[in-house]
């Protein structure tokens, strides 16, 4: 088996929608995933102090563990954007959820797969939950279905263990 923890309501209130606010900035583009399977982007969030320094110090000390970071970006998807199955890069990936609200019925739930592409796990998308699991896992995010008419939102982080 492998190495995930889920953690609901991670961020006050307040900070789970400032964070929100923040990934609402006009940042987006069509540059995420692959070639044939592209989804919405925001790249390059390790240069911004808020999410390299001030979220980064607070993510640590709830998780209680020292890392180091190799990127931090954030994810969106529509209906019809489904991640494909992949491993990250990185010891650990934690994944936040900024939506301000959500109904499971939206779906855009994370997946893991064991080796032979099976499901092993599904954790479901909620608002103001963090995933914390091993990079190396197969996972995708599925999309969020059609009954929901926005961006369904991760804020990635790829960890490195001290």
């Amino acid at each position: 088996m492998f190495y995930v923890e889920v953690y609901d309501n991670f961020f006050t209130e307040e900070l789970h929608m400032e964070i929100f606010n923040k990934l609402m900035e006009p940042k987006w583009q069509l540059t995420g995933g692959s070639p044939d399977n592209k989804f919405w982007h925001i790249e390059d969030l390790h240069d911004e102090e808020y999410f390299n320094t001030y979220l980064f110090d607070i993510i640590k000390k709830k998780i209680g563990e020292d890392f180091t970071y190799e990127r931090i970006y954030a994810n969106g998807q529509t209906a019809g954007q489904c991640g494909t199955p992949h491993k990250d890069e990185g010891d650990l990936t934690f994944l936040y959820y900024p939506s301000p609200v959500w109904d499971i019925k939206w779906e855009g739930h994370l997946a893991f797969l064991d080796e032979d592409c099976k499901y092993v796990k599904m954790i479901p998308h909620a608002a103001n939950r963090a995933v914390l699991f091993d990079a190396n896992v197969t996972h995708y995010a599925n999309a969020p279905s059609r009954f929901f008419n926005d961006l369904r939102i991760s804020l990635a982080y790829k960890l490195w263990k001290k």
